[in-house]
C-alpha cells in the first residue's frame, strides 16, 4: 500500500511505462492471542483495493499470488501497475448505489482440513445453518453469490485459511469483510463474520467499508484537483492518520455535511 503510489508516480512520469515489483512476507496473517488480523489480506487487496482504484483513476492494475504466506511470512506477491499520467486526475465516489453482485476468495493450506471451506460457506452452527452463503442469502436472497475456493502449500512451517468476502454495488462501490480460522472458532462461525462485516460496512451508509476508506485517502491527497468521497459513520483511527498525512503533504481538505451524510472534500497537492 504504501509503495503503489510511487509506483504509479513512475509509471506516470515515464510516458505510461508497467512497473513491476515482487513482495516478499506475509499475504495472510493474524494474531492468534488476542485474535486479530493484522493487516488486510492479499485477497482484500485484489478483490476490494485494485477495483476501486482501478474505477477512480483509471489506473492499471494487476496482482498475481505465487506464493501464500502466513504467520512466519514466506509469501510472494507480484504486482504490476501503469498510468498515463501523473497526477492522477481527481475523482468521486458519492452513492453508495444498491448491491447487485456478491463475490469472495476462500483458502486453505495444506494442513487445514479439506471441509473447512465449504463449511465456512455452509454448515451447521449451533444447530442452526450457518456460514457466509447462509447469511448473505437472508440479506440479499436474490442475489446468487460466486465464491473461489483456493489451496495452497505450508508456508514456512504455518498453515492458515481465511476468506474475504465483497460486496459490489450499482454505482460501483466495493464493501470489504474477511476473517481468518483459527482454535476453538467453527468454519462457520470464521464465514460469517467475514459476510457480516461486509453487510456491516454496506450499512454504514458510505460508499465503502473503513479500511478501504483510509487507503483512498492518500490517493486523494496526491491527484490534482478536488475528489470527494462520501464518508460512513465512525471512522477508524487509521482514518484520522491518513487525514494527518494528506495535510501534512500539503493537501487541503473538509467534510461537508448533506442529507446523507458527510461528504469528504480533498484538494489534492497534484499540479
Amino acid at each position: 500500500q504504501a509503495l503503489l503510489p510511487m509506483m504509479l508516480a513512475r509509471s506516470g512520469l515515464e510516458g505510461g511505462c508497467p512497473v513491476e515489483v515482487i513482495f516478499k512476507g506475509g499475504t495472510n496473517v493474524c494474531s492468534p492471542r488476542p485474535f486479530e488480523i493484522n493487516a488486510p489480506q492479499v485477497d482484500y487487496v485484489e478483490l476490494v483495493l485494485f477495483p476501486v482504484l482501478r474505477k477512480l483513476f483509471g489506473v492499471t492494475l494487476e496482482l498475481q499470488v505465487k506464493q501464500r504466506g502466513f504467520l512466519h511470512g514466506g509469501g510472494e506477491v507480484l504486482v504490476r501497475c501503469s498510468t498515463p499520467r501523473w497526477p492522477l486526475e481527481a475523482s468521486e465516489m458519492v452513492e453508495p448505489g444498491e448491491i447487485l453482485e456478491v463475490a469472495g476468495t476462500l483458502y486453505r493450506s495444506a494442513a487445514v482440513p479439506q471441509n473447512v471451506l465449504p463449511r465456512m460457506l455452509e454448515g451447521q452452527l449451533k444447530k442452526r445453518p450457518g456460514g457466509a452463503a447462509v447469511l448473505l442469502k437472508e440479506k440479499l436472497p436474490e442475489i446468487v453469490p460466486h465464491f473461489e475456493c483456493q489451496e495452497c502449500p505450508t508456508a514456512n512451517g504455518a498453515d492458515a485459511c481465511g476468506l474475504v468476502v465483497v460486496l459490489r454495488s450499482s454505482t460501483g462501490c466495493h464493501f470489504g469483510g474477511d476473517s481468518m480460522g483459527r482454535k476453538g472458532t467453527m468454519a462457520e462461525a470464521v464465514g460469517e463474520e467475514a459476510a457480516r462485516k461486509a453487510w456491516a460496512a454496506y450499512g454504514r451508509g458510505g460508499c465503502c467499508d473503513e479500511h478501504l476508506e483510509d487507503q483512498l485517502v492518500i490517493f486523494m491527497a496526491l491527484a490534482k484537483g478536488t475528489s470527494r468521497l462520501r464518508l460512513g459513520t465512525k471512522q477508524s483511527l487509521h482514518f484520522q492518520t491518513a487525514l494527518w498525512l494528506a495535510q501534512a503533504f500539503g493537501a487541503s481538505l473538509r467534510v461537508v455535511p448533506d442529507v446523507q451524510g458527510e461528504i469528504l472534500e480533498i484538494e489534492g497537492v497534484g499540479s
